[in-house]
């Protein structure tokens, strides 16, 4: 089957897809083919500037386009919004469509002259990643209509983001839950959904689901590429055939990012149970459960370090849409780019840049990928800030050991590393300036690590991804001792370069391809035991002191173990160069194949049974209060249907992870105080949020008309809402007080099914 004959078919797959998702979501798939349009055009609008970045790629970057252009698009709506140029609305969402559709039209224009044109390989290339992305998008969206419901964990914090955005006209938003006060959070990653939703014309419903889902397709269909390209350049820079291994790769690291868990599963799943089985041993065990791999050092055993390894599999099943999650698009998109960064020097290398033809300082420094690197890590700073200095150290590893073989290991090397790197902070922080101005940092303090985790339980956690890290570096060791070893020369007459020995020779000797993957897996393994030595303080303290250093380090080290996982399998299978690797590839693979069943373990146990499609709920993620709380679900509806701007709605005040603020969580009005650990955290200031406390239970408990109106007058309330969450916190509640403190708007009688009240009054002038 020629290209040809490859496009047309692929294209009939895509609308097979399309069609299938018609029958599976029904009355969702109008917002889903929306979505899926605004993704494709965003896609589609940015392939010129993909392509320049992308251009030694096999698809030119095709999937990473989508990416930057929901991270420039968005970026740039927030940005006017931010400084009060331009309301956050579809129309004005449309027209910065409109106006990056013509300015990227004006850059390929430029991309002809230069002959970058898309050939019937590259289509395909296209095609095929656009089919295979549709695919997980599509079934992602099916499995989540399961479950749709943003109820439990972090899901009313970032839904209550979202529609407090939607209610927005300019950034930041107002804090749902801190009545006067704007988010003081990474919130940008949430802005990015609801830019989406906004663009899209669907619901912040439908939305927060459909933004969960792309982001898992993008788990898988991100490292799959990355892999792709990686192995395929190896492949071309050994001279060898054996196309398949390029796919084969990125399937790997797709489901090593997006599907895999840990040996944690593999053992407390199939393992220990068998054992106990097999040796006949009875008792009080309990059954595994899929949190429990995310929940390991400090709770089995349980010690006094308890601390957070999670991994993106876990993340898309469980569904929130926290700020790691909603980075991960875009930490991948800038690992894509370093890579891409590589091949670009070796095109340079080719060309006779270097050591001895340097290309101009200002060429260093103002290229398309150390701009877009500065800027999507200035992006960071926005929506995740843990990634900030994560992916800057990535970055600038790389591109260290790039220039020290570009530069022939010359002093030139270092000068131009350090100003391409204060190149990118400075990017970074122009970038992320109209947010940190008006950000207070939540926490900068880095103390020294007090408790450590056990060996086997680090070797349980990340044993094996680090096993087959090591296992690349090992082979790259012994393969340059063996160059040593035979003194292998070769005239600098002929090569125009130096051949060095020991550490010179080891990163000389490097494809493009080894360098970036040895680079990643050694970074990631770092990212595992800094959290071992140092730890960021924050308001966790006790046996969580540790927790979240733990967590947002470790979760970009699975993204970066996953990333790598692919090629190094495929490196390993093409041509081991020593007995020993035949061995390693086959026990470890297995093991990793093992790992992926730990997404269809956890959706079973998360989802139920997915086959049943009587079970399927649908996309709207507050639906569910309609059945748990629907007088609460009735006020929620007349809200968004009949209140404009953002008037505070005073609700009963709660601890953070319960029901409590779930009318400003559905609604994104603000109410004087939210759950209260997330508060402290944002906010910081404890005298405050009691002096809260003790106002909101006086609003609902007091007699005295004055005392009611000084609390009244203080945080601008222009509604109180009293439901059974109310009552069952004031069993002392006023309720005949509180109606003559205003209008009654809504009032939902005691019935035989429910024996409380509920009302919304609107307080009188």
């Amino acid at each position: 089957m020629n290209s040809k004959h490859k496009i047309i078919f692929t294209s009939v797959l895509i609308i097979a897809v399309l069609v299938a998702g018609r029958f599976l979501l029904g009355k969702d798939f109008t917002s889903f083919f929306k979505w899926w349009g605004v993704l494709l055009l965003l896609g589609a609008t940015f392939i010129p500037i993909a392509g320049i970045v992308f251009e030694n790629f096999h698809d030119k970057g095709f999937l990473f386009s989508k990416t930057i252009g929901i991270a420039a698009a968005g970026y740039l709506m927030w940005l006017l919004s931010a400084i009060r140029l331009l309301k956050f609305s579809s129309f004005s969402c449309v027209l910065i469509m409109v106006l990056l559709i013509i300015a990227n039209g004006f850059v390929l224009t430029r991309w002809k002259k230069k002959k970058l044109s898309l050939n019937r390989e590259n289509i395909k290339s296209i095609l095929i990643e656009e089919l295979l992305f549709l695919v997980f998008f599509l079934l992602w969206t099916y499995i989540r209509g399961f479950k749709p419901e943003a109820h439990g964990t972090e899901k009313f914090m970032d839904y209550g983001f979202m529609a407090a955005m939607m209610r927005a006209d300019y950034m930041p938003p107002k804090d749902m839950w801190f009545a006067g006060s704007t988010i003081n959070y990474y919130y940008v990653g949430q802005f990015l959904a609801t830019f989406l939703t906004k663009l899209s014309f669907v619901r912040a419903n439908e939305g927060y689901n459909l933004m969960m889902m792309t982001l898992a397709a993008l788990g898988f269909v991100l490292p799959y590429a990355i892999a792709y390209n990686v192995t395929l350049q190896y492949l071309k820079d050994k001279g060898s055939s054996g196309r398949w291994k390029a796919p084969f790769a990125g399937m790997l690291s797709g489901a090593g990012v997006s599907l895999a868990g840990n040996i944690h599963f593999v053992l407390f799943y199939w393992v220990v149970p068998g054992i106990r089985s097999f040796l006949g041993i009875t008792g009080d065990f309990k059954n595994y459960w899929f949190p429990n791999s995310t929940r390991y050092i400090g709770y089995n055993p349980d010690t006094h370090d308890k601390t957070i390894h999670e991994f993106p599999s876990y993340s898309f099943i469980l569904g929130d849409l926290h700020a790691h999650v909603l980075n991960i698009m875009l930490v991948l998109t800038v690992t894509a780019i370093l890579f891409a960064w590589l091949l670009k020097r070796k095109k340079l290398m080719e060309e006779g840049y270097g050591a001895d033809k340097k290309p101009k300082l200002l060429t260093e420094i103002l290229n398309p990928h150390i701009l877009l690197i500065g800027f999507l890590i200035g992006v960071f700073h926005t929506t995740n800030f843990w990634d900030y200095p994560i992916y800057f150290v990535v970055s600038g590893a790389i591109i260290l050991f790039s220039n020290m073989v570009f530069y022939d290991f010359k002093i030139e090397a270092y000068g131009v590393t350090a100003i391409q790197g204060a190149a990118v902070l400075a990017i970074s922080e122009i970038t992320a300036m109209p947010f940190t101005l008006t950000f207070d940092q939540i926490s900068t303090e880095v103390n020294l690590t007090q408790t450590h985790t056990p060996l086997y339980q680090l070797i349980v956690l990340w044993g094996l991804p680090a096993i087959i890290v090591l296992g690349l570096l090992t082979e790259l060791i012994m393969l340059q001792r063996r160059r040593d070893r035979e003194k292998e020369q070769v005239s600098f007459e002929s090569t125009g370069k130096r051949c060095y020995t020991g550490i010179k020779g080891f990163f000389q000797n490097l494809t493009a391809s080894e360098l970036f993957i040895i680079t990643l897996g050694l970074c990631a393994i770092g990212l595992v035991l800094i959290p071992e030595v140092i730890y960021v303080k924050d308001i966790y303290t006790g046996d969580y002191k540790r927790a979240n250093t733990m967590f947002k380090l470790t979760y970009q080290a699975y993204i970066l173990f996953g990333t790598s996982i692919g090629f190094i399998f495929a490196k390993f299978i093409h041509k081991p160069s020593f007995v020993w690797q035949k061995k390693f590839t086959v026990i470890t693979l297995v093991l990793f194949l093992c790992t992926i069943w730990y997404s269809e373990v956890s959706v079973k146990a998360w989802y139920g049974n997915i086959f049943e499609t009587k079970n399927y709920k649908g996309l709207d993620a507050i639906a569910f209060m309609g059945n748990s709380m629907p007088d609460d679900y009735e006020t929620v509806k007349w809200l968004n249907q009949n209140i404009t701007g953002t008037p505070v709605v005073l609700e009963a005040n709660g601890d953070s992870y319960t029901d409590n603020e779930r009318i400003s969580m559905a609604t994104g009005l603000p109410t004087v105080l939210g759950w209260y650990v997330h508060e402290w955290l944002w906010h910081g200031n404890v005298a405050v949020l009691n002096q809260r406390i003790e106002d909101v239970k006086t609003l609902y408990t007091t007699a005295d008309l004055q005392e009611a109106k000084a609390i009244i007058k203080e945080y601008h309330i222009k509604y109180i809402y009293v439901g059974k969450l109310e009552q069952d916190k004031f069993p002392e509640l006023n309720k005949d007080f509180i109606k003559s403190l205003g209008t009654i708007v809504l009032d939902y009688a005691e019935r035989a099914d429910k024996n409380y009240e509920s009302f919304l009054i609107k307080v009188s002038e």
